[in-house]
């Protein structure tokens, strides 16, 4: 029988969309040679502490920008020069506030942050966000070091204590925990896939994530984000070992551009909840807080 122009019109649609809907997309670091790419992230938190009948709340607000120059690599890894533009920190709990700002080159003020403005190392990230090495970090905490005194005792000082922040484990976990989200296959609309991370800066947390890719649209890969926390195991914070059993949530999305797997913006709620053990005190822990991620490329 022969087909009439309408009824070949409406297969031919047919045909297109479900097409489409089966479409594949790779989503993985891709930054290509050459170029550079700013990235801001930030933390909000909201942290209550009861003690007994003692209620402790501390409002913390931490932010990074970074500028990634892209060096050398290939299509499974980036050697990434990694340059610290600004490091901020503002706390404050009970009336006392602390501040400290990387802008601030006031030399008459302690400020351990003073000395990461310009200060870069570099890193080898590999396509999935995984950071395979971090490099330069020696040489990093001598020139922070060695911008806050010339006294060769106290360089010698700050950089201990800077290496227990600014380690490679450590900052490999604070690269991945924000940048490891790619899956391992391309996926299509309605795929979802699993991260996990772990960081310890203070307490140990471990992140399952599971990212779930919603629609593409523009080159842009808009992803959701559902994942768990967890915290157990024992740390130590100004001279106190502590002991955690915490659990929580972190929900949001993400937009990613498909040619470069840049992230150009994030958004998280994290919630966290449990105890805490620190000589012989039973500490009830909450924590209400919000991660956002913003990257651009600058040249």
């Amino acid at each position: 029988m022969k087909k009439t122009p309408f009824l070949t019109v409406l297969y031919t649609l047919t045909i297109s969309v479900s097409c489409f809907a089966q479409k594949s997309f790779t989503l993985k670091q891709n930054l290509p040679i050459g170029k550079k790419y700013d990235f801001n992230m930030l933390s909000d938190q909201i942290i209550t502490q009861q003690i007994g009948d003692k209620k402790i709340l501390l409002n913390q607000n931490i932010g990074t920008d970074y500028t990634f120059s892209i060096k050398n690599g290939d299509n499974l890894e980036k050697d990434i020069e990694v340059i610290y533009n600004r490091i901020f920190m503002k706390s404050s709990a009970g009336g006392n506030v602390m501040q400290m700002d990387s802008d601030d080159q006031d030399t008459t003020k302690q400020n351990p942050f003073s000395g990461l403005k310009g200060a870069f190392f570099t890193m080898t990230m590999t396509s999935d966000g995984s950071v395979k090495s971090i490099n330069g970090l020696d040489q990093m905490l001598n020139s922070i070091a060695d911008k806050m005194t010339k006294d060769t005792a106290l360089v010698n000082s700050i950089k201990t204590q800077l290496a227990k922040q600014f380690n490679s484990e450590a900052m490999k976990q604070t690269m991945e925990s924000s940048l490891k989200i790619y899956p391992e296959k391309p996926v299509k609309i309605g795929d979802s896939w699993t991260v996990d991370t772990k960081m310890q800066m203070t307490m140990p947390i471990e992140t399952i994530t599971k990212y779930t890719l919603k629609e593409v649209k523009d080159g842009i890969a808009y992803l959701n984000i559902n994942g768990s926390l967890i915290s157990k195991g024992a740390f130590e914070t100004m001279g106190n070992k502590m002991e955690t059993d915490l659990t929580g949530t972190n929900n949001g999305d993400a937009e990613l551009d498909v040619k470069t797997g840049l992230i150009l913006d994030s958004h998280l709620r994290i919630e966290m909840s449990g105890t805490m053990q620190s000589m012989g005190q039973k500490i009830n822990f909450d924590l209400q807080g919000i991660n956002k991620i913003k990257g651009k490329a600058i040249n």
